[in-house]
């Protein structure tokens, strides 16, 4: 061997992450996956960029492995790597590589303020957020700092595999580990599966009566998988019994003559506490999802949806809702998509629903807490969900979707409207059970003419066409976002009402707490006169409008007026 031939030879160092063909083999297609993809017999993310366990780098013969998610570039994989471990990163800068989702041939859409400094990682239902005090995005300020770091790692390739050694994949193991079932949970949760007639009931009832209010589910795609789960009981998903059984908790506190077991001596709300428990039992052991993958919110979210409609565990409603929006928040939830993010538009629609739902929850959980709200408004940039019905919303689409508008009722109708008067409400739980130490009448006035620019707005909803159950729910849908904004209308209102010096500012206060709690009770009234929602099932506002309207009568007659507020508090 010549002196030149043996130093081509010395410097060309195999490389560990790739299979290498020897010179005297017989010529053959050049090699489909990596050393560490052929011996764990995976294909390669040479040519699938999407590949599950490995994923293209600036040097061309290189790969990664970091979870089972593709990182969307090696860069971003070296500065952005967390011990939890994670899916891709998608960054709002404007030096980010072109996610594989987008089309390079369209402009992006311009980031928010602080754009360039988060990170949204993952992709469709499980994402992480970084926010701009997160020391690591800093790195995109840095323009050579890219173009660097592919050169190092190509002349480097052992930089990952040190990476992976100083940060196993062991923790990612909620990904990583193959799910082991709690067989005495999953058959639990088999056996507690009503029958189809009752099934069929208290689906039917949570629709029209809870996910129109607190949307979580595609109403479309649940109903798919209830009847498949029917086709075949035995092959269905553990996840979706689990929520179908909080779905069922949620509907019986409307149902209580429904008898679930003959023989059995529980009453309907027994069989519903016995569900929520054993959901929340198997929410609490599931290792399949981290805690802010998207089925896992929806879960939680419906498990606070059941909890609260049969008055279980009341007393940490408002602690669960503050953990589950930071949850959300630790997902990207409340924050709008960017333009790189390998999210569809039909999960991107879903996000907003879900963020709006865990919002709405833990504010309504902060009016009966008598706490201030967890986020602001300026907290979160996220879009108004869509007025939209739920049919028109494909998981396959990746056309841009379109809402009605808001005078058109549809299955989000509720939602769409409550999120418009969400700034005035955020504002007037934090006013009340905020520390302002000084009274504020001008504040009082302001706030409360927003509550009325809001109650103006509800539309009125009525066709000629409506059948008789849409005409139902549109009323029902109507008179609880009354209930809703009426309620903050006593709120506001309170402080000068109770004052017991009797001035212009009291009087004109203790007036509009009096008729804002009359029409809460007035709207539950026709709910359950028109059979839309039984006594026990009135929830929202009620106990705020009963104690508000017997401190008036206390305050107008003075002693005289106990034999009055006795009967009106038993009732």
């Amino acid at each position: 061997m010549s002196e030149s031939t043996s130093s081509q030879t010395m410097t060309r160092v195999p490389i560990s992450s790739q299979r290498v063909v020897k010179p005297s083999a017989k010529r053959r297609r050049p090699p489909l996956a990596c050393i560490q993809c052929y011996q764990r017999k995976l294909k390669c993310g040479r040519e699938l960029p999407s590949c599950s366990r490995c994923s293209k780098t600036g040097n061309a013969d290189s790969c990664t492995y970091r979870g089972i998610l593709a990182k969307s570039s090696s860069v971003n994989g070296m500065l952005s790597d967390d011990h939890s471990g994670s899916a891709g990163v998608v960054t709002t800068s404007s030096r980010t590589p072109v996610s594989l989702t987008e089309n390079p041939g369209k402009p992006r859409a311009s980031p928010d303020r602080n754009g360039k400094m988060t990170h949204l990682k993952g992709q469709e239902t499980i994402t992480k957020f970084y926010g701009c005090s997160y020391p690591l995005n800093f790195y995109q300020q840095f323009a050579e700092l890219r173009s660097y770091i592919v050169q190092i790692k190509s002349k480097n390739p052992m930089i990952n595999i040190l990476r992976d050694e100083i940060y196993p994949l062991a923790n990612d193991d909620y990904r990583l580990r193959a799910l082991v079932h709690d067989t005495v949970i999953e058959d639990t949760l088999r056996q507690l599966i009503p029958t189809k007639q009752v099934a069929d009931t208290l689906t039917q009832t949570y629709i029209e009566r809870f996910e129109i209010i607190h949307r979580v589910l595609n109403i479309s795609a649940f109903m798919a998988d209830y009847n498949r789960h029917w086709a075949s009981p035995l092959c269905t998903p553990t996840s979706f019994l689990v929520q179908f059984l909080l779905v069922a908790a949620a509907a019986a506190s409307f149902h209580p003559e429904i008898c679930i077991n003959v023989m059995s001596q529980q009453t309907v709300r027994d069989h519903a506490l016995d569900w929520i428990e054993a959901a929340e039992s198997w929410l609490n052991s599931s290792t399949s999802q981290p805690p802010q993958s998207w089925d896992t919110l929806a879960t939680h979210c419906l498990l606070l949806v059941a909890k609260r409609a049969n008055y279980a565990q009341e007393d940490s409603f408002w602690t669960y809702t503050g953990t589950l929006v930071r949850w959300a928040m630790a997902a990207g939830y409340h924050r709008e998509s960017p333009s790189t993010a390998r999210i569809s538009p039909y999960y991107r629609e879903m996000r907003r629903r879900l963020w709006m739902t865990i919002v709405e929850l833990d504010i309504q959980a902060s009016v009966e807490r008598g706490m201030p709200p967890s986020v602001r408004m300026e907290d979160f940039n996220i879009k108004s969900p869509l007025n939209i019905d739920d049919d028109k919303l494909q998981e396959s689409g990746q056309d841009p979707l379109e809402g009605m508008p808001l005078a058109t009722f549809t299955d989000t109708s509720f939602q769409a409207h409550m999120y418009r008067s969400l700034p005035v409400r955020l504002k007037v739980c934090a006013f009340v059970n905020g520390c302002y130490e000084q009274d504020d009448f001008d504040r009082v006035l302001h706030l409360g003419e927003e509550l009325e620019e809001a109650l103006q707005d509800i539309p009125e909803w009525s066709t000629a066409r409506d059948n008789p159950r849409q005409q139902k729910t549109t009323m029902y849908t109507k008179r609880l976002l009354s209930i809703h904004l009426h309620q903050y209308t006593v709120l506001l209102h309170i402080q000068f009402a109770i004052q017991a010096t009797p001035s212009f500012k009291s009087a004109i206060c203790q007036r509009a707490r009096l008729e804002a709690s009359l029409k809460i009770l007035d709207h539950h009234q026709k709910l359950i006169q028109d059979e839309k929602v039984p006594e026990q099932a009135c929830r929202a506002g009620l106990i705020l409008a009963v104690i508000n309207v017997c401190h008036e009568i206390y305050k107008d007659f003075g002693s005289h007026g106990k034999q009055k507020i006795t009967p009106l508090l038993h009732s």
